[in-house]
């Protein structure tokens, strides 16, 4: 049905993401286009500069649509080419696409969205350092990233660790590497304590917003209509750790290697679910590993059925969601 050409037909996998996406996107506009103004996002900094009431309705829908496509092709771009997965695999894209409508009906860009895009371009400059001699700019740049997504969703700033244990996978300690690594991390908040220094006097407002955002941890809220695709993706990521476990990580080192930085991505992304208050985003900060690992493992059941079924059942919970979302049930 769906998988085979997905996993296999690089042209075809085309044309249904972008019918998929687009269709997704039609039906948010036709039914949404009025923007949530009570929502305030003044702790995500740059999202905050950016998008905060400065779009009308219709413009915010082709932003959404942009970043949606934007983070699929990133997310199947680091797949494909740090071998996490086949060359012409496109589910991780068409589970990434997925996921993010799921919470986008609201006529609003959503922070972690827009943070997304610097998460795989992060990931995929450290994990090219591996067998390289000489990556200290690969290391500057992905931590340049990592920090970039923490000022665009604030909350980001709980998966740093994950840049310091990619590099213990990765590579031999070093002290120079995770100098690099923390000063390429810490450059946006040096700019940006300088541009308030010098404009408002306040350098380390920031520092407090920080505190405040990952400070109320709070117990997450599950729509009924949610639910169905929460646990059907949960269920997913545990057949997929299953069979990864059964049949190991991948036949390359790096491509395991990959696999465990994923691993440890997803356990800090949990954490941020955490912090955020609406149901239809529980799934959100997850959805960089998620959609890789999931779609990397449909594409490696070798019973077409069986992986078409996970798929549809994932479709399925998606389908209640998003017509809830849209006000139709």
């Amino acid at each position: 049905m769906i998988v085979a050409p997905l996993k296999s037909n690089i042209q075809l996998s085309i044309v249904i993401l972008i019918l998929f996406c687009f269709g997704a996107w039609a039906t948010t506009f036709a039914f949404s286009t009025d923007v949530i103004s009570t929502i305030n996002y003044k702790e995500h900094v740059l999202y905050s500069y950016f998008f905060d009431n400065h779009f009308s309705p219709v413009l915010n829908q082709i932003v959404i649509l942009i970043t949606i496509l934007l983070g699929a092709f990133f997310a199947n771009f680091l797949a494909i080419e740090q071998e996490i997965t086949s060359k012409t695999n496109y589910l991780p894209a068409f589970i990434y696409i997925l996921l993010a409508f799921s919470a986008s009906s609201k006529g609003l860009v959503e922070p972690i969205l827009i943070a997304n895009l610097f998460i795989p371009p992060s990931l995929y400059f450290l994990i090219n350092s591996y067998r390289q001699d000489f990556a200290l700019p690969e290391f500057f740049k992905s931590g340049l990233f990592m920090g970039l997504a923490s000022f665009f969703c604030i909350h980001y700033i709980v998966i740093f660790p994950v840049s310091f244990i990619a590099l213990f996978i990765l590579r031999p300690f070093n002290w120079r590497e995770f100098v690099v690594l923390l000063l390429g991390l810490l450059t946006p908040l040096y700019i940006y304590a300088c541009v308030c220094y010098l404009t408002t006097n306040e350098a380390f407002t920031v520092l407090g917003m920080m505190q405040e955002a990952t400070s109320s941890l709070q117990k997450p809220i599950l729509s009924e209509y949610y639910m169905g695709l929460v646990f059907i993706v949960i269920f997913a990521f545990l057949f997929s750790l299953v069979h990864y476990l059964g049949k190991g990580f991948g036949s390359k080192v790096k491509t395991k290697k990959t696999k465990y930085i994923l691993l440890w991505m997803s356990l800090f992304c949990l954490l941020m679910v955490f912090f955020e208050q609406m149901s239809d985003m529980i799934l959100l900060p997850c959805i960089v590993p998620l959609s890789i690992i999931i779609g990397d493992y449909l594409s490696e059941i070798k019973q077409l059925k069986i992986a078409n079924t996970l798929l549809v059942l994932i479709i399925g919970g998606f389908v209640i969601i998003y017509l809830h979302s849209l006000g139709i049930i």
